[in-house]
């Protein structure tokens, strides 16, 4: 089987995979062949990738883990706030996981878009069993930690659909509505004396993060129970693997450098690593482009595979080892497989913080200044400070800007002193400062919150995180203001 985005597969081909709609019915089945009646049908349903069969990929079998009537299930206990039900699912969601033995997540789900609440959350309790699995869970605390994962969300069914599915950028009042999705899932299962409250209180605090710059306590990750910070790390990857009505999802290799860049900041570094082990950085079927100019599927992708997988050439039908010391030198394009639909994605998100004035980086190494000038190039004017006098006095003379990006440990005056005098002088218009730095202990961490950061990434950081978290501040910021 190959795992295409629905855009490509061409009229005639064959359907590898059974398609299903919420209720765990079947849509389409394997072997159909797909005309462009049905694919455009599926288009309009909300699909936005297919599995398909053809002679090079014939030998790729992947299986889901679990039965798609059992995803079904899931999906509609949800969609029914069937509690009763979910508890069944939950214990059937473990014991078809371990019957299986499976021990990575290979299939990508197959959904539309109306179905992703209610998919999300059958997603997140799958990824947090295998994750849990990974770390040795016994059976009854695998069974809370799945029961957690169908009900983390359902506080969002008393959240509006048209805020839910909003394509362009939440007001600050639709945002803050949607923030007090995890306490109405609480509330609706408090009075359930029968369901844990260890699950309770991971469905109340999975969007908590490391640094405690999380909601809707801002408890930080020693405060925080192990099942709760699995559950918050499959959120995540499956809210940015997920293709929406109004933006295409990250690839598995994106999502997982961007968990990589938040560990230790709003995701759990353990947890993280635990998911590593058992997802794979590319799914087996996909198809991506090599360094070399060749285009390739995913064939074998688990233990050393994982990053150096072996991959089937199109062109030639042969399969190239990665791992190979002969093919060290041949390495896998992110992103270039689907160039024109990430370049659409990224124009539109560039957008949408348009305008940008000004974002100066402080840091007294100047090689720490170049990096982020390469990592802000073309978006960003980036103006640099190699000590916090110097970005006191341009602001004593210049307009405020968009965000500050500041390192803590400086010669004559440190990071927290300088944010502390430019938060003095611009008090009613404040400035976002995001702090950048290797001193990362928790006293360090709990004055940056005092000083109302917009973000803290501990030193050395991933450059692809560092990007995000601008972005999402400088947004954030434009809602506030």
């Amino acid at each position: 089987m190959r795992y295409m985005r629905i855009k490509n597969v061409q009229e005639g081909s064959i359907l590898g995979h059974d398609l299903f709609d919420t209720t765990g019915r079947m849509v389409m089945a394997r072997g159909c062949i797909l005309t462009r009646h049905y694919l455009d049908r599926l288009v309009e349903y909300g699909y936005s990738h297919l599995y398909i069969e053809d002679s090079i990929s014939a030998d790729i079998e992947i299986e889901p883990m679990i039965s798609p009537t059992l995803r079904g299930d899931g999906m509609k206990c949800i969609a029914d706030l069937d509690l009763d039900k979910a508890m069944s699912i939950a214990r059937r969601i473990v014991e078809e996981i371990l019957e299986k033995g499976i021990t990575t997540l290979d299939m990508s789900d197959l959904r539309s878009f109306d179905d992703y609440t209610f998919g999300h959350s059958v997603n997140v309790a799958v990824l947090s069993c295998i994750i849990g699995i990974s770390m040795d869970l016994n059976d009854y605390e695998l069974s809370d930690l799945v029961l957690a994962g169908l009900l983390h969300d359902i506080g969002k069914l008393k959240i509006p659909t048209e805020i839910l599915n909003k394509q362009g950028q939440l007001t600050k009042e639709e945002y803050q509505l949607m923030k007090t999705h995890p306490k109405q899932s609480y509330e609706l299962l408090v009075d359930r004396t029968d369901i844990s409250s260890k699950v309770k209180n991971a469905v109340l605090l999975h969007h908590e993060n490391e640094d405690g710059s999380g909601y809707p306590t801002g408890m930080t990750g020693e405060e925080l129970p192990r099942i709760t910070k699995i559950i918050h790390v499959a959120d995540i990857y499956d809210a940015l693997v997920t293709d929406r009505a109004y933006k295409e999802g990250y690839s598995p290799f994106e999502a997982i450098e961007y968990l990589m860049g938040a560990s230790g900041i709003l995701v759990n570094r353990e947890i993280v690593q635990a998911f590593i082990q058992v997802v794979p950085l590319h799914p087996k079927g996909t198809e991506v482009v090599l360094s070399n100019g060749e285009t390739g599927i995913i064939v074998e992708n688990s233990g050393v595979h994982n990053l150096r997988p072996v991959v089937r050439l199109v062109n030639s039908n042969t399969d190239l080892d990665l791992s190979e010391r002969e093919n060290m030198n041949i390495t896998i394009l992110e992103g270039a497989a689907r160039k024109p639909e990430v370049l659409e994605r990224e124009e539109k998100r560039s957008e949408m913080l348009r305008p940008i004035k000004t974002v100066l980086a402080v840091d007294d190494m100047e090689t720490n200044l170049e990096i982020l000038k390469d990592i802000l190039k073309g978006d960003y004017n980036v103006k640099t400070f190699i000590c916090g006098m110097d970005v006191l006095n341009y602001l004593e003379n210049n307009e405020a800007p968009d965000l500050i990006i500041m390192d803590i440990d400086m010669p004559e005056l440190n990071g927290i002193e300088t944010t502390r005098r430019i938060n003095n002088y611009y008090a009613k218009d404040h400035i976002p400062i995001l702090f950048l730095t290797a001193i990362c202990n928790r006293e360090t961490v709990l004055t940056c919150r005092k000083l109302n950061a917009a973000g803290y990434i501990a030193k050395p950081f991933q450059n692809f995180y560092v990007r995000k978290e601008v972005d999402r501040i400088v947004k954030e910021w434009r809602i506030d203001c």
